[in-house]
């Protein structure tokens, strides 16, 4: 659960909880009291229009019922029968001559006080009587008992309050429980992570930042610890990669440039000294000086591809013309290297894809580049390109030399050139480019290989 969400309903309970206290007094007294049964009871009789009194005198009893204190238990009793009873031991209905309702009475009159009289109704204020013929039969009573003091704990006022200020202190420790628990879960996790931070800064990312053991699963805490490991690993990633970046800098160019200055010391010291030597080694010179430009020209492109502001000027572009332009350069390029070249482009004319035109030529040309570098000569390069619902497959295959299992998911890193590379002027940086520009795009590429039988690289563009 969220922190905010938990302090939120944190701050809900503590509002409603001295409410709840408040109102349960009150619920819990009617709930409890004699009267309520009393009355309940009453409606019921009366209804039955048993009894022959006046409204006048049921009005009378009503009162009477009502102003019956809570700790006191009350029972009607009417011609020999108990018709209404809030005494646990005597039902509603129960009948009971004088004599076993006395004899009751006697044997419980050690533990309550016992108050007998009859209702104080009309007839009585003008006939002074509620009684047969017989003075002796007591037709209509209405008998009170509360327990006697010491023998029991009466319900009274403040045991309510007393259950309710309980209850009321109870909730707010647990409360304050919470509370502490929360702002240690807090506090530990903002330490733990302020330490994790301060490795980062350092440039220590090699320790992984571990998910807080007070923090509970699926909170803001949570979220930021897995935030924070995601950049540690990606700060790393990009550390690893800035190194191999500059140690295959360093290599690649390290070759031309001992070559530049082997042939200028040979010329300068005199070793080289006739016309055509000078003339082979100046030739020489300028062919390395031309790789060393091609060098840092890749080098540069590939890091303005790694500047993702050019997404912001892709336009849509007709995307059969694109490939028929370039299938038709490739079959130029194929016949000068002797290559055998089918292509087969079936794209609807209409169709329409936004993108870096230049981009995705320069990633087509660098696949076709070692189409033809992995292949011999008679060998044969397929450029097909199919359309079909919500998107185009763009594939260039050879039937060359293919790439190993364990070269095939590293051809997309820098510098990286498998065991089968046979072009020195490589610096590993084509396919790496490629892949830059298709994830760039949001397309996706994919590669079959096999030793020996050739390779198949497969281009899907969404359309929509």
């Amino acid at each position: 659960m969220k922190i905010r969400t938990q302090l939120k309903l944190l701050i809900i309970f503590m509002a409603v909880m001295p409410f709840f206290c408040a109102i349960s007094i009150p619920v819990y007294h009617y709930f409890s009291s004699p009267q309520r049964f009393l009355l309940k009871g009453y409606k019921a009789i009366r209804a039955m229009n048993e009894i022959d009194f006046t409204d006048d005198d049921w009005d009378d009893l009503k009162k009477q019922l009502e102003t019956i204190p809570p700790n006191v238990q009350t029972m009607v009793y009417y011609n020999s029968c108990i018709i209404l009873s809030s005494i646990q031991e005597l039902k509603p209905g129960t009948p009971m001559t004088p004599l076993e309702l006395f004899e009751f009475i006697r044997s419980t009159s050690d533990i309550y006080d016992y108050q007998m009289q009859t209702p104080q109704l009309n007839r009585n204020r003008k006939n002074n009587h509620i009684m047969e013929d017989n003075p002796a039969f007591v037709k209509f009573l209405v008998i009170s008992r509360s327990k006697v003091p010491g023998t029991g704990e009466r319900r009274h006022p403040r045991n309510y309050f007393l259950l309710a200020f309980l209850i009321l202190v109870t909730f707010e420790i647990s409360c304050a429980i919470f509370l502490i628990n929360l702002s240690q879960t807090i506090a530990s996790s903002i330490t733990l992570l302020e330490e994790s931070t301060q490795k980062i800064a350092a440039g220590e990312l090699d320790t992984k930042i571990e998910t807080p053991k007070q923090a509970s699963q699926s909170n803001e805490i949570t979220s930021l610890t897995e935030s924070l490991e995601k950049m540690r690993k990606s700060l790393k990633e990009d550390q690893e990669r800035k190194s191999k970046f500059i140690m295959g800098i360093s290599h690649d160019l390290r070759t031309p440039v001992a070559l530049i200055k082997g042939y200028t010391e040979a010329i300068t010291d005199g070793v080289v000294n006739d016309m055509d030597s000078v003339k082979k080694s100046l030739s020489i010179i300028h062919s390395k000086a031309d790789q060393l430009e091609s060098m840092i020209n890749d080098l540069i492109n590939y890091v303005k591809l790694n500047n993702t502001d050019w997404r912001q000027t892709l336009e849509y572009v007709a995307v059969e013309p694109v490939l028929k332009e370039f299938a038709s350069s490739a079959c130029v390029t194929a016949e000068v290297y002797k290559r055998t070249i089918l292509t087969a482009i079936n794209i609807n004319s209409e169709t329409k894809i936004r993108m870096d035109k230049n981009l995705f030529n320069r990633a087509l040309e660098n696949i076709f580049s070692n189409a033809l570098r992995y292949t011999s000569d008679g060998d044969t390069i397929s450029i097909t390109a199919d359309q079909s619902t919500g998107s185009v497959m763009v594939s260039i295959s050879d039937t060359g030399t293919g790439i190993s299992e364990k070269d095939l998911e590293h051809i997309y890193d820098i510098f990286y050139r498998g065991s089968n590379s046979r072009r020195e002027g490589s610096m590993g940086i084509g396919l790496s480019v490629v892949k830059t520009i298709i994830d760039t795009h949001g397309w996706k590429i994919d590669v079959q290989s096999k030793l020996q039988e050739g390779t198949t690289f497969t281009i899907t563009i969404p359309v929509k």
